[in-house]
């Protein structure tokens, strides 16, 4: 089979804490309600284009605890093909996040096993089999974890048609510019919000950061919370605005954005719809709890009246 999309990436069960607010410095607050998800970023936006229709593969590891269960479980039941997951005698990857009474949120990574993907562990030929890889970061915390250049090391050989999407995330772009330049270099499609590419050029202006790295890459989309998204390819610029919606958990919504732009794009939508359905799939992500749950499926929406409805 060839996939439409693989993703690869951390696979952690996120503890979601419900709170009216967040503690201040030195305070305490209380957790209203608690919620135990499945989620990782690339996951998120894998079990996003399975949910659209998509033919998806994901690439991770994950313990023998009950954790482990959940998170192959959950992908599995999504319809997304998981025999690229390793399964380990360890620990999955676990987040526990706070969620205040506006959506917003306050996340926390245990990475565990995660961070532990060896080279030998990925089979070239499985990773081969697909249109685009989307990757997103691992948190490489100990001296001796080796899924980042595990990451590096296959996506640099990887075939010429194969387009490589990457979400780079806040843990990636803290390892400074040495580490971006050589991300960025292997990737065509990069996905990342407008706080880490001002901080990845180290300028304050999002035109001037968009001038330094769109030449670089085939395709640049720089997502802006509820001021839409910008997506350049060719020197062109799309804005693109968000949907309105009554947000209840944001967790995620910047991953389903992912997918519905990738969606677009497999489906052979000019840039600018694809960044069209994006915004859209990421407004509806927000309206539950969890960062999938919300994501609809490709037979409940009109992607053509999704369309219709922002550029008329």
């Amino acid at each position: 089979m060839t996939y439409d999309v693989i993703g690869w990436g951390a696979l952690n069960v996120d503890r979601l804490c419900s709170v009216d607010e967040f503690a201040p410095s030195d305070g305490e607050t209380f957790i209203n309600s608690e919620t135990k998800t499945p989620g990782g970023s690339a996951a998120n936006t894998i079990i996003g284009m399975a949910k659209l229709g998509l033919k998806t593969a994901y690439i991770g590891k994950v313990g023998s605890d009950s954790n482990g269960k959940i998170l192959l479980d959950y992908l599995e039941d999504n319809n997304v093909d998981t025999k690229g997951v390793i399964r380990s005698d360890g620990e999955s990857g676990e987040v526990i996040g706070f969620v205040d009474k506006t959506g917003d949120r306050k996340l926390y990574v245990t990475p565990k096993d995660n961070d532990y993907i060896s080279i030998d562990e990925i089979d070239p030929d499985y990773i081969s089999n697909t249109n685009i890889i989307h990757l997103t970061s691992f948190v490489g915390y100990g001296d001796d974890s080796t899924s980042i250049e595990t990451q590096f090391d296959v996506i640099k050989d990887l075939p010429v048609n194969i387009k490589v999407a990457f979400d780079p995330g806040m843990l990636y772009v803290n390892r400074g510019d040495e580490f971006m330049d050589r991300l960025v270099d292997l990737t065509d499609i990069l996905l990342i919000n407008e706080t880490e590419l001002l901080m990845m050029t180290h300028v304050n202006d999002i035109h001037e950061a968009i001038d330094k790295i769109s030449s670089r890459v085939e395709i640049l989309v720089v997502k802006q919370s509820t001021n839409g998204s910008l997506v350049i390819k060719d020197n062109m610029l799309n804005k693109i605005e968000i949907f309105e919606v009554d947000a209840v958990d944001t967790t995620g919504a910047g991953d389903a954005y992912n997918a519905g732009f990738l969606y677009g794009l497999v489906k052979g939508y000019p840039i600018d719809e694809a960044g069209i359905i994006g915004s859209y799939i990421a407004a509806q992500s927000t309206t539950m709890k969890g960062a999938t749950e919300a994501i609809p499926t490709i037979d409940s929406i009109d992607i053509n009246k999704i369309i219709q409805s922002i550029k008329n």
